[in-house]
């Protein structure tokens, strides 16, 4: 099946009632973000919406990748989890016929809105706060103790499906979870890469999907514990809380382990998780028996935890995301409604504000990664981004090198330019880089093959690399439109560019040099044709 994309949902879901087909739904409002348009969050196959109908508060999933078997498998995991006498799951249902896109109907999942915080957003509030790391730390054994005897895995243990609400753990996106009943090795994802063992693939799927991450998560808490200010160096955009892809890879020359083995309640575990990552998926123990020491494989060599010892540098960057240089347009574009790593260096800060309807202005600010005057890529920071932000933005963030992770919105188009944006919503996803890490981390795309399969980073195994490679046909992206004229109105100002104030100058011309590669990519295609031509009629008069 062809599923519709991000553009086509967008359009749809501003008219819950001619799009859904569930009652209440039909009912509902959906979540709106500053421009008027619906605030859509990405997953790896789904989009999801917030949805709120007159009963309650929804969390609706619409699919823009296939999941085999979909329905049998929500089928299977419904019954069961509503079964089970724990509370670290929501309610959902799975509808069939859930959604009409452009006369065609579609399924979606609904699911109850947890109201908290992911997991992430959650240490960047509790990181130094011990006893809630504890509990948490016990929540979770307790969690996958249960799951391990059920025979459940959920498949996706990241910072991003966990919820932490009223202080308890809600685990959500149940796409690729196994439950008792289903075919092993019949999987659709490996996972979040800094959560899972460097060994995973889609035919792992199974009941002990989830042991990795536990361990990880389980070594992680107790590491803040002991030690709270590595948070802040290894949260990685809150993407994970200290571990990276990278260092399950090689253990032997990773900062963490070291950090860790120079603790002394750590360093046991640590050598022992060193081993795990280095071993076999299949020699992955439980979390009871990684904590009891029991059934650790051994150890291909012992870790030097001597901090002051030499590392050599990685082979390659391994991102949870597919990395896209925020200088290569086109490479963006086909990345619309995919959640993305952008890297680039800042060259104009653009502040605004904006009203809509009787309420006061608010506030934005457009970090550019190039002139505003023609296409380019950039980061969005609305109002409420603006409030979480501890540095606000200024002139002094021009010139930096910077990755941001999150969804490459649909893009905003006049007729003189398009623009296309990932929204900075939370503090953490924004990243600091120098320019050694800016450019080990976008020769991941150069290095990655050029396919859509990702299969090895969360998202669905038909479409896992790193490049950013092109889409099908159907996805090409449009511009879109909010519901009222009123909206419409404010998208307009808000897409309109502000004169720069004296706060707001752009890179000097020193550090607008770009590599010969990014020159070379940036000629035209009908110019290396034309020249080529040039060249041919030249060899063929020589030698007539």
């Amino acid at each position: 099946m062809s599923y519709p994309q991000i553009t086509d949902y967008q359009e749809a879901v501003q008219h819950p009632a001619h799009a859904f087909i569930d009652p209440d739904l039909k009912q509902g409002a959906v979540a709106e973000n500053n421009l008027g348009l619906p605030l859509v969050m990405s997953g790896g196959f789904a989009l999801t919406y917030a949805v709120t109908t007159p009963r309650r508060k929804c969390a609706v999933r619409c699919f823009h990748r296939e999941i085999p078997a979909i329905q049998q498998k929500y089928d299977a995991t419904s019954k069961k989890l509503r079964s089970l006498a724990i509370g670290c799951f929501v309610d959902f249902d799975f509808q069939q016929s859930g959604i009409s896109v452009r006369q065609r109907v579609f399924p979606i999942v609904r699911m109850d809105w947890v109201e908290g915080d992911t997991l992430g957003i959650w240490l960047d509030k509790n990181f130094n706060n011990p006893r809630a790391l504890e509990k948490a730390r016990a929540d979770f054994v307790a969690i996958a103790r249960f799951l391990e005897r059920e025979g459940i895995a959920h498949g996706d243990i990241q910072n991003g499906n966990v919820m932490v609400a009223d202080g308890e753990i809600k685990l959500i996106d149940y796409d690729g979870m196994f439950v008792p009943g289903m075919h092993p090795g019949n999987g659709s994802e490996t996972g979040h890469r800094h959560f899972q063992h460097p060994g995973r693939r889609v035919s792992n799927f199974g009941p002990g999907m989830d042991r990795f991450s536990f361990i990880a998560l389980d070594l992680s808490l107790r590491a803040l514990i002991e030690d709270r200010s590595i948070y802040s160096k290894f949260r990685e955009g809150g993407e994970t809380i200290i571990f990276k892809a990278n260092d399950f890879a090689d253990p032997q020359n990773s900062e963490i382990f070291r950090r860790l083995l120079a603790m002394p309640k750590l360093k046991g575990q640590a050598r022992s998780f060193a081993a795990i990552c280095e071993a076999p998926l299949a020699a992955v123990p439980t979390l009871d028996e990684f904590l009891s020491g029991r059934n650790i494989p051994a150890a291909k060599a012992p870790i030097n935890a001597t901090l002051a010892s030499a590392t050599k540098p990685a082979a390659a960057y391994i991102p949870a995301y597919p990395v896209v240089d925020a200088l290569n347009f086109s490479a963006a574009l086909q990345r619309v409604g995919d959640r993305v790593e952008l890297i680039g260096r800042i060259v104009e800060i653009k502040p605004g504000s904006r009203k809509q309807g009787k309420g006061r202005s608010k506030r934005y600010v457009f970090i550019n990664f190039g002139s505003w005057r023609g296409n380019i890529v950039k980061i969005s920071i609305w109002s409420d981004g603006l409030a979480r932000l501890k540095e606000q933005p200024s002139a002094k963030w021009i010139g930096r090198w910077v990755s941001v992770t999150g969804l490459m919105d649909v893009p905003y188009e006049t007729k003189l330019y398009k623009h296309l944006s990932i929204t900075v919503q939370e503090e953490g996803q924004i990243q600091w880089l120098d320019d050694a890490q800016a450019g080990f981390r976008l020769a991941s795309i150069a290095m990655a093959p050029p396919s859509r399969d990702r299969g090895l980073m969360g998202a669905p195994a038909s479409s896992a690399s790193p490049v950013a490679a092109s889409p099908p046909a159907a996805a090409k992206p449009k511009t879109l439109r909010p519901r009222s004229q009123a909206t419409a109105r404010g998208h307009k100002r808000a897409g309109r560019q502000q004169p720069i104030p004296a706060t707001a100058v752009a890179v000097p011309a020193q550090q607008r040099i770009q590599s010969p590669r990014r020159l070379l990519a940036a000629i035209p295609q009908w110019m290396w044709a034309i020249g080529t031509i040039i060249a041919l009629i030249a060899f063929i008069r020589m030698y007539a």
